[in-house]
């Protein structure tokens, strides 16, 4: 058991010094204007709506037996668990927060990068399987970011719209998809199930590149800032180190709690910031956050894999 969680650790340490290579690589693109702040929407499109499909549509293009789908079941409850016991905490310890940055750390604590930057690393190191698991685990919080989510940051939002947001969300809708490839007697081409992982495969490197990228653009002085590092304090240490805890202590088989404390332990969502400008909140202080804890998490991801 030892070694396997030193291959877990070794892997995780490769997965994390690849995408420090790639992060750095989108800084370069940045500062040389390879990649301009114009263009980098265009590369976040591609991510969200084709590369990051692919790669959760490709976790589904396996054979599968009972127990996986009760495990998936199992895992849609441990996460939705998860990210109530986060609201709370929220809650709890942004009580005191200036207004216009309570909702920023209220939701940067409920929600991390655990799609963009999660998958892409759970890919690596638990293979196929463990973005299958990835895959539910995230159900939850695609319907919980634009509704609980986003509540905190207006109110009186209409469900109506919510839900068109909701459906709207290609890595949502390809669980679907996937599902019904799943439970289908007929399977994909070859061709066209190649076609699926190679271009899901470009995930990892184009999310940590688009990251770099947002780092290279911002001023690193102003990202010393003793709130975002409170944040990012509670999302990459406190909330993993709980959920380790309760999930080991009622017997969660490994990789579902492995696979869970390595989504919680992402940084602060990528979008935090840009809901944040979209409702006039504190979106510069939320750009800090996200920067913080992305550059923290390269170093505090692997060292937590030490006590899988």
């Amino acid at each position: 058991m030892e070694e396997n969680y030193m291959n877990i650790f070794e892997r995780m340490l490769n997965t994390q010094a690849l995408m420090f290579i790639y992060v750095v690589t989108g800084i370069i693109m940045a500062k040389t204007k390879i990649l301009k702040h114009e263009g980098r929407s265009s590369f976040i499109n591609l991510l969200l709506d084709i590369t990051l499909p692919c790669m959760v549509l490709n976790s589904f293009n396996v054979d599968t037996d009972i127990n996986q789908l009760i495990a998936a079941g199992e895992i849609i409850l441990i996460s939705s668990a998860c990210f109530f016991i986060a609201w709370v905490m929220g809650k709890i310890y942004w009580r005191k927060a200036p207004h216009d940055r309570k909702a920023v750390l209220e939701f940067a604590t409920i929600f991390s990068n655990a799609g963009n930057a999660g998958l892409p690393i759970v890919a690596s190191v638990f293979g196929t399987q463990g973005v299958f698991f990835a895959s539910f685990y995230l159900l939850p919080a695609r319907v919980l970011i634009w509704t609980a989510g986003l509540s905190l940051f207006v109110e009186g939002v209409n469900f109506r719209d919510k839900l068109k947001i909701l459906l709207k969300t290609p890595s949502l809708d390809v669980v679907f998809i996937g599902l019904v490839l799943m439970f289908s007697p007929v399977k994909l081409p070859v061709v066209l199930s190649t076609a699926i992982k190679n271009i899901g495969d470009m995930t990892g490197p184009l999310s940590m590149m688009i990251i770099g990228a947002a780092l290279g653009e911002s001023n690193l002085r102003e990202a010393f800032d003793i709130d975002a590092f409170k944040l990012t304090f509670v999302r990459l240490v406190v909330q993993p180190l709980i959920f380790m805890f309760l999930l080991r202590a009622i017997g969660v088989q490994d990789i579902l709690w492995q696979v869970t404390v390595t989504l919680t332990a992402m940084p602060a969502a990528a979008n935090t910031e840009i809901i944040a400008e979209m409702y006039g909140k504190d979106y510069k202080f939320a750009a800090r956050c996200v920067v913080v804890s992305t550059i923290i998490s390269l170093v505090s991801v692997p060292i937590l894999t030490l006590l899988f």
